[in-house]
């Protein structure tokens, strides 16, 4: 009977002693870049998983900080290293309940992807709320920047990147092919005696069906971009802007920051606002989150759709 109660009361202990451990765990403050590091660095390779419950309280903790997240139902394209993909969409349409009646706001750092995806989740977006805006704390490049395009307000700071929104396959811009016939035609034009060996080279090497398709993908992001802003303010042209956003700027990596972004778009775009602020702090806490998953997981951390909507995996970056 006493060697019953002694294990009973050890086993009593060492639930209370788990129980005030898994406490300390779960409040930790992350935000303290030590508490982040330790944690992150010590947890065993196959519970990395583990780490979502605490990243998503911090989270709610920095949220809570500001007022204005009340306002909002607060979604999430947070990729900074994979691709806007077809799957996203569903994962950003689930998070919108079918009762919503708050504005919506997406917080984006992604450098890109596919135009179609990205043109379903902003009209998805729209329609399932009363308003829709953005927030860009650092990137939202190509694909992304048309997402952007559907937000009635851009919501930009210091830090914050569009970009130019011509697509890209394998890294090469789509609209690159009729670049370098241009560039042909003025050598040849320069010197004549050059055009066979030019005609010979493109004869083997180019197909014209592929020149025929980038341009038509390349005019397919031009009326995605237009039908975006078609709710704009009517003082912009909206034509002209998604021509240029499509067209004009020569390199994919093209800054376009808050000053440039509010000469195209006009007073849509909000200057370090209280809802850049709220966006800009929890990407200071998940670029360190990602930064330490790098160093000691060789990992990367996404969210797509609500705050809760965690995804730890191998980092791998795609090209856009």
């Amino acid at each position: 009977m006493s060697k019953k109660k002694s294990t009973t009361e050890q086993d009593a202990k060492k639930k209370d002693s788990e129980g005030i451990n898994e406490k300390k765990e779960n409040d930790i403050d992350l935000e303290k870049f030590e508490n982040l590091l330790n944690l992150i660095a010590n947890i065993p390779e196959d519970k990395v998983n583990d780490l979502r419950p605490l990243l998503y309280k911090q989270i709610l903790k920095i949220t809570k900080r500001h007022e204005i997240s009340s306002e909002y139902l607060i979604l999430f394209l947070y990729e900074p290293n994979n691709r806007i993909s077809e799957g996203m969409v569903d994962r950003i349409y689930n998070a919108i309940s079918t009762d919503n009646e708050k504005p919506i706001l997406m917080i984006i750092h992604n450098h890109g992807g596919r135009i179609e995806p990205a043109y379903l989740i902003s009209k998805t977006c729209k329609e399932l709320s009363k308003k829709f805006v953005v927030a860009v704390p650092r990137k939202a490049k190509s694909a992304a920047t048309l997402i952007a395009l559907g937000g009635q307000e851009i919501h930009m700071g210091p830090m914050s990147e569009l970009g130019p929104i011509d697509p890209q396959f394998g890294g090469l811009p789509a609209l690159g092919i009729s670049s370098s016939l241009e560039s042909i035609a003025k050598i040849v034009s320069k010197y004549p005696n050059s055009s066979n060996m030019f005609s010979e080279f493109m004869k083997e090497k180019l197909d014209l069906r592929i020149l025929g398709y980038f341009e038509r993908v390349s005019e397919s992001a031009v009326q995605y971009a237009t039908r975006l802003l078609s709710e704009k303010d009517q003082k912009i042209n909206i034509s002209e802007i998604a021509h240029k956003l499509v067209y004009e700027y020569k390199d994919h990596s093209f800054v376009i920051d808050k000053e440039e972004a509010t000469k195209l778009l006009g007073d849509c775009i909000k200057d370090t606002s209280p809802e850049y602020i709220l966006s800009n702090d929890i990407h200071s806490f998940l670029n360190n989150v990602n930064m330490c998953l790098e160093v000691f997981h060789k990992k990367s951390l996404a969210i797509i759709g609500s705050n809760r909507d965690f995804s730890i995996s191998s980092k791998k970056q795609e090209e856009d």
